[in-house]
C-alpha cells in the first residue's frame, strides 16, 4: 500500500530532481575566454594610431633588429657565448616605417616569463639585475626620420663573477603616450618592441626542472553511478641554470586501478629561475574515495639550442580524495526508507491482525488529516515545474555566421585568408580571431588580436577579408605540438570597442586535415573561390625587413594583434622577417596587421582583449538521470492516486 506519506515523499523527490535538472541546463552555458597566448616569433613592423601625446597625427610604425655597424643583418636575435669578464660590442637598428619622425626611447632590460609562459621584458620602471644591466647603449633616445633607420651601438660587459649558464635580456625601443578609453579615462600607453639577447657564460651547465605545490580537486556529478573529473594544478619551475623547454604528462589513478592521462601543452621556453602555474583536467574518473596524481616533467632543449646531456626527468606524486557524495546520498535515502519500512512492519505486528483500522471508531483512528496535506503533492509538482521553467538556460552566444578559409585546399606551410560572409554589424569597431582544435589550448589560441575593422579590406560579398600572417604549422609549434590532425575551427568575433569584452557577431569556419600536411576547407561563402590562393581584394604581402620585435598599436592599449612566430612574444621579440616575407635591409616595409605591444599604466606586458562566447557543456548523464528519477517519482504519485480512488470507491460500496 502506498500511503499519503509516501506520495508526499515522492513529490518532494520529484521537485528536487527537477531543480537538479534545471541547474544542469543552466550550468551548460558557461562563458569561455580565448587563450591570451599569442603565437610567438619574428614580429612585423608596428602599425597603429599614434598615441595622443600632442605629436603630429599619423600612424606610429616602428621596429628593431640586430645590425652591423653600417646595415642590418639577418640574425634572429643577439646570441653570445662568453667567459666571465668578457666584453662584446654590437649594434641594433631602429626602424621608423611611419610617414612622420618618431622620438623613441632605447634601453635594455632583463627577460622574464609571463604567467602563461610567454617571453617578456621588464617594464621601463623596473630595475634590471642580470643581462639587462650589463648592456650599455651609445644612445638612450633616438629621433628617427620617416621611412628610415638609425643604427645604435652598444657594449655588453660580463661581470667577472657572473655565474655559468644562460643570462637572458633584450633591447627595447618604446614610444610612450596617453590615450582615452571608452569611459573617458586617460590611460598611459607604452608601445614597445624589442630584440632578444641570449648570453651563455662558460662553466658547468645544470638543466633541471622541479614540480611543486601539486594539488588535485575531484568534481563529481549528480549521477550516482557516473564518472567525474579531476583538476590538477602545480607549479613547474626551472631550477637549473639554462633555459629549457618542457614536455609534461599528468596521470590520475583511482583506488581500483582505473587511470586517466592528461597532456598539458608543452612549454616552449622556461627561463632559469622562472616558474609557470599549470592546470590540467582529467575526465572519466569514477569516485573511488582515494586517488593518486603523478606528474612527469621531461626537460628538453629549446628550439635552436644545443641539447645538453643528461637531462633528468622529474616525477612527483600526491594523493587526493574522490568521495562519491551523490552515491552516498542515494544509499542514505535507501537506508532511511528501508528503516522506515522495518519500523512500520514491526509496529504493525505489535498492533495485531486488525492493522487496517476497520471497526474502530473515529476517535480511535485519530484526527482526520487536513486537506492541505492532501494537496502537498500537487503543489510540490507545480512548484517543481515552475523551477524547471525558470532555471532553463536562456543565455545565448553571439549569433554565428559563415567564414570561409582560403585556399580551399592547401598544406600546413601555406598562409591562410579568413573571409566573412557579411560585414560586422553597425556599432562594432574591432575584431578578434582565434583557432580551436586538437593540440591548441582549451578555449582556443589567438591568431588575430583585438584590431580595428579598418585594418582589413572587404571581400566581394561585403565581409571582412583577414589574411593570417603565419601558417598552421607556425601556430601549432607555438602551442607546443607538431602533428596537425582532425578539424580546426576559426572564430572571428566583432567587438563593440577596443576595450569591450562583448561579442556582437561571430563568424565561424573550419578546415580539416586529411593528412599530416594537407587540409581541406569545410565552409564556403558566396562570391569567394576557396581554391584561390589569395583573396583578390586583399593587399599583397608586405616586403622588406619585417623588423624583429616590431609591434603595432591597434587603437587601444593592451590590444594584441596577430601573434609572432614561435620563439618570441608579442611586444618583446627578436627575429628576422616574418614567414612569407623577405628580409631586405634598407627597404622600408609596408605596415602589416601587427601585434600590439601597448601596455596600460606603464605595464611592460601585453594584455589581450577577447570576446566572451557561450559554450555548451555535455551534461547528458545528469539530464538522463534527472529525467528518469522524475519519471519514477511521477509513477509513484500516479499509483498512489489510483490506489486512493479505488479505496474510496471500495469504501462507498461497503457503506451502500
Amino acid at each position: 500500500m502506498i500511503t499519503s506519506s509516501a506520495r508526499r515523499l515522492a513529490a518532494y523527490v520529484a521537485a528536487c530532481l527537477l531543480i537538479v535538472l534545471a541547474a544542469a541546463g543552466t550550468a551548460s552555458a558557461v562563458p569561455a575566454r580565448p587563450s591570451a597566448l599569442a603565437p610567438q616569433g619574428a614580429p612585423r613592423p608596428a602599425a597603429g594610431p599614434a598615441p595622443q601625446d600632442g605629436s603630429s597625427p599619423g600612424r606610429a610604425t616602428f621596429g628593431v633588429q640586430p645590425s652591423g655597424a653600417k646595415a642590418p643583418d639577418a640574425r634572429p636575435n643577439f646570441s653570445y657565448g662568453v667567459t666571465p669578464g668578457a666584453a662584446v660590442s654590437d649594434h641594433i637598428a631602429v626602424w621608423n616605417y611611419s610617414t612622420r619622425p618618431l622620438t623613441l626611447r632605447v634601453y635594455a632590460a632583463d627577460a622574464i616569463n609571463t604567467e602563461d609562459g610567454g617571453f617578456d621584458l621588464l617594464a621601463a620602471g623596473k630595475k634590471s639585475k642580470d643581462a639587462g644591466a650589463w648592456v650599455k647603449l651609445a644612445q638612450n633616445q633616438v629621433t628617427v626620420k620617416s621611412r628610415s633607420k638609425v643604427i645604435v651601438g652598444f657594449t655588453l660587459t660580463v661581470p667577472a663573477k657572473a655565474t655559468p649558464g644562460d643570462h637572458i635580456g633584450g633591447i627595447v625601443a618604446s614610444l610612450s603616450g596617453v590615450r582615452t578609453d571608452d569611459k573617458g579615462d586617460k590611460v598611459t600607453v607604452d608601445q614597445r618592441v624589442g630584440a632578444r639577447v641570449y648570453l651563455r657564460v662558460a662553466g658547468a651547465l645544470a638543466p633541471r626542472l622541479a614540480v611543486e605545490d601539486l594539488h588535485t580537486s575531484y568534481h563529481g556529478t549528480a549521477d550516482p553511478f557516473g564518472s567525474g573529473s579531476a583538476t590538477v594544478t602545480y607549479t613547474l619551475r626551472n631550477t637549473g641554470n639554462i633555459r629549457l623547454a618542457a614536455h609534461q604528462t599528468v596521470r590520475v589513478h583511482g583506488m581500483f586501478g582505473d587511470a586517466r592521462t592528461a597532456q598539458p601543452r608543452d612549454v616552449p621556453e622556461l627561463l632559469p629561475g622562472s616558474s609557470l602555474r599549470v592546470t590540467a583536467a582529467a575526465t572519466g574518473l569514477f569516485p573511488s574515495l582515494r586517488g593518486t596524481t603523478t606528474v612527469t616533467a621531461d626537460p628538453q632543449a629549446v628550439h635552436g639550442d644545443v641539447a645538453q646531456a643528461p637531462m633528468p626527468r622529474t616525477t612527483v606524486s600526491a594523493g587526493f580524495w574522490a568521495v562519491p557524495w551523490t552515491l552516498l546520498a542515494v544509499l542514505v535515502v535507501l537506508l532511511a526508507g528501508l528503516t522506515l519500512l522495518v519500523v512500520r512492519y514491526v509496529r504493525g505486528r505489535r498492533g495485531g491482525p486488525d492493522r487496517s483500522g476497520a471497526g474502530r471508531s473515529s476517535a480511535e483512528k485519530g484526527p482526520k488529516r487536513p486537506r492541505r496535506s492532501r494537496a502537498a503533492a500537487p503543489a510540490a509538482m507545480a512548484l517543481a515545474a515552475a523551477v524547471l521553467w525558470a532555471g532553463a538556460p536562456h543565455a545565448a552566444a553571439a549569433p554565428a555566421a559563415q567564414l570561409t578559409v582560403t585556399p580551399g585546399k592547401g598544406s600546413s606551410t601555406q598562409t591562410i585568408t579568413l573571409t566573412a560572409a557579411q560585414a560586422c554589424p553597425a556599432g562594432t569597431t574591432n575584431v578578434i580571431a582565434r583557432i580551436e582544435g586538437a593540440g591548441f589550448p582549451q578555449g582556443g589560441q589567438i591568431v588575430v588580436g583585438n584590431s580595428p575593422l579598418s585594418t582589413y579590406p572587404k571581400a566581394a560579398a561585403g565581409g571582412l577579408s583577414i589574411p593570417l600572417t603565419y601558417t598552421m604549422r607556425d601556430y601549432a609549434m607555438t602551442a607546443g605540438f607538431t602533428t596537425l590532425r582532425g578539424t580546426y575551427t576559426f572564430t572571428v568575433t566583432c567587438l563593440k570597442g577596443a576595450f569591450s569584452h562583448q561579442g556582437v557577431q561571430e563568424f565561424t569556419g573550419s578546415l580539416r586535415f586529411t593528412s599530416a600536411d594537407a587540409y581541406r576547407d569545410g565552409t564556403q561563402v558566396p562570391g569567394v573561390d576557396p581554391a584561390a590562393s589569395t583573396d583578390p581584394n586583399s593587399d599583397p604581402a608586405p616586403t622588406g625587413p619585417a623588423a624583429p620585435g616590431a609591434s603595432s598599436a591597434s587603437g587601444a592599449p593592451g590590444a594584441s594583434g596577430q601573434g609572432a612566430q614561435p620563439g618570441a612574444s608579442a611586444g618583446t621579440s627578436g627575429g628576422t622577417a616574418a614567414p612569407g616575407q623577405s628580409a631586405q635591409p634598407g627597404q622600408p616595409a609596408q605596415p602589416s596587421q601587427g601585434a600590439t605591444a601597448g601596455t596600460s599604466a606603464g605595464a611592460g606586458r601585453t594584455l589581450d582583449t577577447a570576446a566572451s562566447t557561450v559554450r555548451q557543456g555535455d551534461n547528458t548523464p545528469l539530464v538522463v538521470w534527472s529525467v528518469a528519477g522524475f519519471a519514477v517519482a511521477f509513477l509513484v504519485l500516479a499509483a498512489g492516486a489510483v490506489h486512493r480512488v479505488r479505496g474510496r470507491r471500495a469504501a462507498r460500496a461497503q457503506n451502500t
